[in-house]
């Protein structure tokens, strides 16, 4: 009797669901429609006659035999990406993909200098670069969707490999019409009943807000929140509260109306990685980018932003 043919497909979309524990989620990484991706599982699924996800709960959660099988998949999407890059010519210009994961707070700030150098020098090669919440881009590492991630330390995941890219304060960013505005430093006591306006909750700098806020016994106000740093910004211009972001962040030129003030009480830093898979090669394009990132990186010791006048 032969066994079912099972494809790289079902496997991709397999390694979505297990990864994002979330249908939705996962439809939204592949680009696919959600009804796609349950026809694939459930395919999948009467192709090996067992059931591989417990949906009886809010989250999507593995069976046992599906964590059997995340772990058989796992290696054949490895195998699969070893046998491209065997299979990958060498010779001639630098081709290949590139896949990156940014949170949308550090691409901007970081990497915009690099994407456009690289770019120059491998025209060949195609970036496919998605923006998510630290959280989730640790799981599309582990799923194997991206391959190379920026990612807010401290990062507690033994599977991944992280070097030091970058060390940025965190600073107060106003309207320049605010009251504290044109003060050369403000300090968390200035500001505890302030209203802010920050990103989503699930981002990981709201843990350094609110672990400052905690330590003077309180939680920040909060009256706006959105995954959009440009609408962050425009929601402080028209004052709709204050906010906290890295001070590279803010740019006078581009950012028309806004104050940037260092603070302290306590001084917030947030150290950015560079974070791969372990034991997880890299193809000569994905090698070569992480190299020109590391030798352009803006990794220093930290200092205040200067105050404006």
């Amino acid at each position: 009797m032969p066994y079912p043919q099972i494809t790289l497909r079902e496997l991709h979309y397999f390694m979505a669901v297990a990864t994002q524990g979330n249908f939705s989620h996962a439809s939204d990484m592949l680009h696919i429609s959600q009804p796609s991706l349950s026809m694939g599982i459930r395919s999948l699924e009467n192709k090996l006659d067992v059931r591989l996800f417990d949906r009886t709960h809010k989250a999507i959660t593995l069976t046992d035999k599906g964590k059997t099988f995340f772990l058989h998949a796992e290696r054949l999407l490895e195998a699969e990406q070893n046998l491209q890059r065997a299979m990958a010519d060498e010779s001639g210009p630098l081709k290949g993909t590139v896949h990156l994961a940014l949170p949308p707070i550090l691409g901007a700030i970081y990497f915009r200098p690099i994407i456009r150098q690289f770019c120059s020098l491998y025209p060949e090669v195609v970036l496919t670069i998605e923006e998510y919440p630290s959280d989730r881009i640790v799981t599309q590492l582990l799923g194997h969707h991206t391959n190379i991630a920026a990612l807010i330390e401290p990062i507690h995941n033994k599977q991944l490999h992280t070097i030091a890219f970058a060390e940025e304060e965190l600073c107060l960013l106003m309207a320049d019409t605010h009251p504290l505005a044109g003060r050369p430093i403000c300090s968390f006591t200035d500001i505890l009943e302030e209203k802010f306006v920050l990103m989503n909750e699930d981002f990981k700098i709201n843990q350094f807000i609110s672990e400052a806020f905690a330590s003077h016994g309180v939680t920040p106000q909060v009256t706006g929140r959105t995954s959009d740093t440009s609408l962050l910004l425009t929601m402080v211009q028209a004052g709709v509260g204050i906010t906290i972001l890295p001070a590279a962040f803010h740019n006078p030129i581009q950012h028309d109306g806004l104050y940037c003030c260092p603070l302290q009480d306590p001084t917030l830093r947030i150290t950015i990685s560079l974070a791969i898979r372990r034991n997880s090669p890299l193809s000569k394009a994905e090698e070569t980018w992480l190299q020109h990132s590391l030798n352009n990186q803006s990794f220093q010791p930290p200092s205040s932003p200067s105050p404006q006048p």
